[in-house]
C-alpha cells in the first residue's frame, strides 16, 4: 500500500462503514428492512475493493484546493453506486463469484440481491443529503451523480444485448462507447465531485472529469485483456467468454480475421452451454492470443492512461500527475 494514500484510504473506510455497515444489534430480524436490505451490501462492501473511485474524489478535492474532512461524507456516494453495479453486473452475468467470495445472488438469493442492489442506488445518494455545501453546489453534485448513474445503465444495456446476440461483434467505436458509459462513467463522477465539492467550477471540473473518464476507458481496455490473458481477480480466466463478452480482444480479432467470425461465436456458444470448463474457452483464447490481439489491446489501454497522465502534467503540474500516477499503480494492483 502507497504510504501516501494509507490514512486516506483509513478514512474512507470509516466512512463506508458508517454508511453501510452499521452497528445493528436486530440484524437478522425479519421486522429490521434497512437490515434485510443492508446486508448483501454490506457484505460486499465488507469484502474489499481497492477503493480507487472514492479515492480518486478526495484526491481530486485536494488538488482543487479542499481541505478538512468533509470530503469524506461524499465517499459512500460513490463506493455505494458502484457496489449496487456490481450486485446487478454479477445478476445479469450469471456471474457466481465476485472478489473471490459468492456473488450476493448466490449468497442472498435473487431477489434479496436484486432488491438490495436497487435500494442502494438511492442508499449512495443519501450522502448528498448528509454533505454541507451551497445550494449550488449540492444540487450540481445531485445531478452529475444522476447523469453517471444512467450513462452506467445505458453502457450496461449494450453489454449486455451484445453478449446475447449471437454472432453480432461491435465496431471498435461502439466498443469504447459502451466503456465509456459502463466504466468511465464512475470514475469521471469521483472526479467531478472531488473538484465540485471543493468550491471549482461546474465546468473546470467536468473537463478534469473527462480525463478520468478516458482513464477509466483505458483501465477497463486492460481489465478485459487480463480477463482473457491471466484472470482477474476473484474471478476465473476467460469467464468473460463464457458470458459472451465482445471484449476488444475479440473486437481487434474480428477486425483482423473476420473469416473467424463464426468459430468465435461457436466457441462463445459452446463455452455459455458448458461452462468455464469448456474446451471452448482454451480454444477462444488460443485464437485471440495468436493474432496478437490480446497484446494489442494492452497497448491500446496502456496508450489510453499514458495519454490522461501527460495531460494531467500538462494541465495541472508533475506534482499531480505524479499522484495520480501512484493512483493509476494501486488501480492495477501494483
Amino acid at each position: 500500500m502507497n504510504d501516501e494514500f494509507t490514512q486516506r484510504l483509513a478514512k474512507i473506510e470509516c466512512a463506508l462503514h458508517s454508511a453501510f455497515l452499521p452497528d445493528m444489534p436486530n440484524a437478522a430480524s425479519e421486522l429490521n428492512p434497512i437490515a434485510l436490505l443492508s446486508a448483501p451490501c454490506a457484505s460486499l462492501v465488507a469484502g474489499g475493493g481497492k477503493r480507487w473511485r472514492p479515492l480518486l474524489a478526495v484526491l481530486a478535492y485536494q488538488l482543487a484546493g479542499g481541505s478538512g474532512e468533509e470530503i469524506y461524507t461524499l465517499t459512500p456516494l460513490i463506493e455505494g453506486i458502484h457496489t449496487a453495479s456490481l450486485i446487478h453486473d454479477d445478476i445479469e452475468d450469471n456471474s457466481e463469484l465476485r472478489r473471490g467470495q459468492p456473488a450476493a445472488h448466490v449468497a442472498y438469493g435473487l431477489d434479496s440481491a436484486l432488491n438490495s442492489g436497487s435500494w442502494l442506488y438511492f442508499q449512495a445518494l443519501g450522502s448528498l443529503e448528509a454533505y454541507r455545501a451551497p445550494a449550488n453546489i449540492k444540487l450540481d453534485l445531485y445531478a452529475a451523480a444522476l447523469t453517471h448513474i444512467r450513462a452506467l445503465h445505458e453502457g450496461q444495456a449494450l453489454d449486455i444485448h451484445w453478449h446475447r446476440t449471437a454472432g453480432f461483434f461491435p465496431s471498435r467505436k461502439d466498443y469504447e462507447r459502451m466503456i465509456r458509459l459502463k466504466t468511465g462513467a464512475l470514475a469521471a463522477l469521483a472526479a467531478y465531485t472531488g473538484m465540485r465539492a471543493a468550491g471549482k467550477a461546474h465546468e473546470e471540473s467536468a473537463a478534469f472529469a473527462s480525463l478520468f473518464e478516458a482513464a477509466g476507458v483505458g483501465f477497463q481496455i486492460l481489465d478485459d485483456a487480463k480477463n482473457i490473458s491471466a484472470g482477474n481477480a476473484g474471478k476465473k480466466r476467460g469467464d468473460d467468454i463464457v458470458e459472451g463478452k465482445k471484449s476488444l480482444p475479440v473486437i481487434l480479432h474480428i477486425e483482423k480475421h473476420p473469416e473467424d467470425a463464426a468459430a468465435l461465436t461457436a466457441y462463445f456458444e459452446q463455452a455459455q452451454r458448458e461452462g468455464i470448463e469448456s474446451p471452448a474457452v482454451e480454444k477462444a483464447i488460443a485464437l485471440l492470443s495468436a493474432s496478437g490481439s490480446i497484446a494489442d489491446a494492452e497497448t491500446q489501454g496502456r496508450g489510453a492512461v499514458h495519454s490522461v497522465l501527460e495531460r494531467l502534467d500538462v494541465r495541472y503540474g508533475r506534482t499531480a500527475k505524479d499522484m495520480f500516477e501512484k493512483l493509476f499503480n494501486l488501480m492495477q494492483g501494483r
